[in-house]
């Protein structure tokens, strides 16, 4: 009977057992990244699964006070009806630092579940005259459980009804503060355009119990973006100077100067709340010490990062006419959706630009398709990642296009130049020649006039032969048209149409391959549309959109008004060119400095929203009076 019971045990084990589904295995080390002089720490080898066998490392550097101390624990989780457990081994050293320059951990083997996983070396730094028992214990308390964002306001509310000091001092010598806050550029001698990765800290020694009255940094004359914001501080060990800090990324940005000179940041600022332990009244005892039985004072700080300072410098002189604003290091491909095609039938060019830098900034490359080509607005799409150069990764531009006649044509090498960061000038990327091939639309071509190939001559299907006239035929004159005057009249009435005809199809022809024309007088059309899509930015009150619609508007007007190749189109050729034109000086000038404004806006848009109504309306006038005079 016992015999039957202890099967029927060892199977529901094995039954229970095989329902689990069982995580990864995994075998990883837990240590700090510095440690002071003679400072006692912990290093951990956690394995997820049965440990059958642990092979101990060895350390060099430190002297191991106790170990290894083994804990185990086991989780179960149940998601959707699917069960999951974890088995956790934790192999625990306890080390003091020596006074050398480093701590060496060897790798450490542990055979789980019938296979070995090891652990790769480790090296800790030992920073020599370091007081860092105030960072290992904020360091305890964060790996124990840092106070998020908002449980740091609630203990900051809670401590209002103590002692509340106030420090104003914002001086801070890093390295030698117990708190301090840092503003970190990995570079500050740029090229205009140069991404510039920023990163914002804050260093400690102490325990933080909350913020207040944050104050970001202000990047004027900089595009910028925060590429990091962590809802929670993660603390973690850091070396400054010969000091050890508890370190918290707080902000991280991506800037990218758009003018030259010496640019200054202005500074973070916040107010920190930090706890501070004071002796209980009466003196203290060893039940003191026991229950931490110690009154907590709370002292509140002024942090700044100070002012930072970038110089920047112009880039070189003689750019060539194909430069498209890329600072970095680029790529350029070209291909067809489909290099054969019927005629009236859409296609698209793609072109990729890849590569880091400034990718977000750069300027569209120019495309010259042939005459018969109807040419649509360009799309682009960006596929990009932060990097330390910049953003990585690629932009794609399609551009549409449909073919009106048929034959072979070619799309001319498309150059892109941009200021290479690395060779310290500037590189052109050339495509090939792109070929296209053109072929007949789907259509009939009946007796010289052209017909669509859904219609369809007339057919008589309800007879094989037409009614035969019996009998012999008359031959007299009056049965002959030729002979009315009837015939005479219809005759020049039909030459008359069919020179008329052909003239109106010879005019049509010459005003289609006529691009210059063509433009000209789509010009305000074209504009009056853009304008239209700015004035609908503009009552949404989006800034950047705004000024991008707006400076198309007014460039593409200028380039088709005034036949300019877009790859001429520079401020110096369309003031020339409007004064030829009998322009009024101050006409030009206004139209410049609107150029100039957009330009700007576009990149920098702080405190550009007042004046975009006023712009609007210059711009719009400045066109209608461009219309009456050119």
């Amino acid at each position: 009977m016992k015999n039957g019971l202890l099967r029927l045990s060892l199977i529901v084990c094995l039954m229970l057992g095989a329902s689990f589904a069982w995580g990864q295995n995994s075998f990883k080390v837990e240590a700090p990244n510095v440690v002071g002089e003679g400072e006692r720490f912990l290093v951990k080898f956690i394995a997820s699964g049965e440990v059958s066998d642990f092979i101990r490392p060895t350390f060099s550097g430190a002297d191991v006070i106790a170990g290894p101390s083994t804990s185990t624990s086991w989780s179960t989780t149940i998601i959707n009806g699917k069960r999951s457990s974890t088995y956790t081994s934790t192999y625990t050293y306890v080390l003091e630092a020596s006074d050398q320059e480093a701590v060496t951990v060897s790798s450490a083997s542990a055979e789980i579940e019938g296979t070995t996983y090891t652990t790769k070396p480790l090296s800790i730094e030992i920073v020599k005259g370091s007081s860092s028992s105030q960072a290992s214990s904020q360091g305890q308390q964060q790996s124990s459980g840092q106070p998020s964002a908002s449980s740091a306001a609630q203990s900051q509310t809670q401590s209002r009804s103590q002692q509340e000091d106030y420090d104003d001092d914002p001086a801070i010598t890093y390295g030698k503060a117990d708190l301090f806050l840092r503003l970190s550029l990995n570079k500050t001698k740029v090229f205009k355009g140069e991404p510039i990765t920023a990163v914002l800290k804050i260093y400690t020694r102490s325990n933080i119990v909350g913020f207040e009255d944050i104050k970001w940094p202000v990047f004027n004359g900089f595009w910028s973006q925060e590429t990091e914001a962590p809802q929670n501080l993660n603390f973690v060990r850091e070396k400054v100077g010969n000091q050890i800090y508890n370190s918290a990324l707080i902000r991280r940005y991506m800037l990218m100067p758009q003018k030259s000179g010496t640019l200054t940041i202005d500074p973070a600022e916040m107010v920190c709340q930090v706890e501070v332990a004071s002796r209980a009244r009466g003196g203290r005892s060893i039940l003191d010490d026991f229950f931490d039985m110690v009154d907590k004072n709370y002292v509140k700080k002024r942090l700044s990062t100070g002012k930072v300072t970038v110089h920047v410098s112009e880039i070189p002189s003689g750019a060539p006419s194909t430069f498209g604003g890329g600072v970095g290091r680029l790529n350029m491909t070209a291909r067809l959706t489909k290099d054969s095609l019927n005629a009236n039938e859409a296609a698209s060019l793609i072109v990729e630009l890849s590569g880091s830098g400034n990718l977000n900034l750069i300027e569209n490359p120019v495309v010259s398709f042939p005459p018969d080509f109807e040419r649509y607005d360009a799309k682009s799409t960006n596929n990009f990642s932060n990097s330390a150069e910049g953003y990585s990764g690629k932009k794609t531009i399609e551009y549409p296009f449909i073919p009106r006649g048929e034959g072979v044509y070619q799309i001319p090498p498309i150059a892109y130049s941009y200021f290479d960061l690395g060779q310290r000038q500037y590189r052109t990327l050339t495509t090939d020649t792109i070929t296209v091939k053109v072929g007949k639309g789907k259509s009939e071509n009946t007796g010289g006039m052209y017909i669509p190939a859904t219609q369809k001559t007339v057919s008589n299907l309800g007879e094989d032969i037409r009614y035969i006239k019996t009998g012999i035929p008359s031959m007299k004159g009056e049965n002959f048209l030729v002979l009315r005057w009837i015939y005479y009249v219809i005759a020049a009435v039909l030459l008359a149409l069919a020179f008329l005809a052909a003239k109106l199809m010879k005019d049509r022809a010459a005003l289609r391959k006529d691009v210059v024309r063509s433009r000209n007088r789509k010009a305000n059309k074209v504009a009056r549309q853009r304008l239209r899509q700015a004035q609908a930015f503009l009552s949404q009150n989006k800034v950047p959109e705004f000024y991008e619609e707006l400076h198309k508007a007014i460039l593409g007007y200028t380039a088709d008004k005034l036949s300019i190749q877009r790859s001429d189109l520079q401020r110096d050729i369309i003031q020339e060119t409007l004064l030829s034109k009998s322009v009024p000086q101050e006409d030009v000038s206004a139209l410049i400095a609107l150029l100039d404004d957009c330009e700007m806006v576009r990149y920098s848009p702080e405190g550009a929203a007042g004046a975009m109504d006023a712009q609007y309306r210059k711009a719009a006038e400045l066109i209608s009076g461009f219309e009456n005079k050119l």
